[in-house]
């Protein structure tokens, strides 16, 4: 008797045993995951909540392909020793996660004798060597007021801890010998529209520039406020007032700057 019950129970027993297992599987195993969905939120997270900037070093080429983008940081009119002169500071990439080909250039054009001032572009080539920090190398080329010069370029850029933007790089040429250039800005959200960015540049020569009118030491230094409204995340005009100032020259006037700030 005690035979036959349990021989009726057997089929009972392994069915209990595959529903609780199936149940334990389905607990689990995560969910199936539409990788491109989650890749577009996290791509529009990171979108609103990053500086624009700070996608020249953390956009990823995805599958090998070439990514590339593109900020004009300054556009700008101001008054500077009573001239009306232009100024722009533009940079951009070409390349994928760890290698990148950079383009960065940045000058002035004077209206009354529709000349360029100073016109700076340097050519580099960078390498990923840490989350939002590229090593960068290559060549600077200047034109303008001066003789036409080269250098050679080694620098940093990223993101500094609390959304600081660096770019650090020093200038090695022959005949005016090493230079530093160091710029930080940061970007204060007043509204989910109105920001504003202080600025400042510093540059030390460490050996005098006769040509160019330097002397060893700090020189060229700047200091900057802007206040800029993001008509669209790409575009955003923006108004300001900057100063120059160094240790062998007295600070300049503050200058009213007015300006548009746009990439893609």
């Amino acid at each position: 008797m005690k035979r036959m019950l349990l021989l009726a129970l057997l089929p009972l027993t392994s069915m209990a045993a595959e529903i609780d297992h199936s149940a334990h599987t389905a607990a689990v195993q995560p969910a199936p995951v539409d990788a491109q969905h989650d890749h577009a939120a996290m791509t529009a997270a990171a979108a609103t909540t990053l500086p624009a900037s700070s996608m020249f070093i953390t956009a990823h080429d995805h599958g090998g392909v070439l990514n590339n983008f593109l900020m004009a940081e300054r556009f700008e009119r101001q008054q500077q020793d009573g001239e009306d002169i232009t100024v722009w500071d533009a940079q951009g990439w070409l390349g994928g996660d760890y290698h990148k080909l950079w383009l960065k250039t940045e000058g002035s054009w004077l209206h009354d004798t529709s000349e360029v001032d100073h016109g700076e572009v340097q050519l580099l080539y960078s390498r990923a060597v840490a989350p939002f920090w590229d090593l960068q190398a290559g060549l600077r080329y200047d034109d303008g007021n001066v003789e036409s010069r080269s250098y050679a370029v080694f620098g940093v850029q990223g993101l500094a801890p609390y959304w600081f933007e660096v770019d650090a790089a020093a200038f090695i040429n022959e005949e005016t010998g090493l230079q530093l250039r160091i710029e930080a800005e940061y970007d204060l959200r007043l509204t989910q529209k109105l920001f504003l960015q202080p600025r400042l540049q510093l540059n030390h020569a460490f050996d005098d520039d006769k040509a160019g009118g330097i002397r060893q030491g700090l020189s060229d230094s700047n200091l900057a406020l802007r206040l800029r409204y993001e008509v669209v995340r790409e575009f955003a005009p923006y108004v300001g007032v900057e100063q120059d100032f160094g240790e062998h020259r007295q600070p300049d006037e503050l200058r009213l700057v007015a300006g548009v700030r746009f990439w893609y």
